[in-house]
């Protein structure tokens, strides 16, 4: 994510090169830049299994929910 943000202000500052100063890009809060842990695995049985899969969904499930509030926050940048 940070190099998609780190990309997206690199075109935007050469866009404004050629049109003067650029005014300053705002930041995503730094709470949806953060990552997402990554569970680990701890166990011997096939249920341990079935359970880290769980915990697997459910970090991706946030790590989705982090990208659509990051989506939310730069919709709202153009007001």
């Amino acid at each position: 994510m940070r190099a998609l943000a780190l990309a997206l202000a690199a075109l935007l500052a050469g866009g404004c090169a050629a049109h003067g100063p650029c005014p300053a890009l705002p930041l995503p809060p730094t709470v949806y830049l953060q990552d997402v842990p990554a569970p680990v695995f701890r166990g011997a049985t096939n249920a341990d299994l079935a359970a880290h899969v769980l915990d697997l969904r459910e970090a991706l499930k946030r790590s989705n929910l982090d990208k659509a509030a990051l989506r939310d926050w730069l919709a709202g940048q153009g007001d």
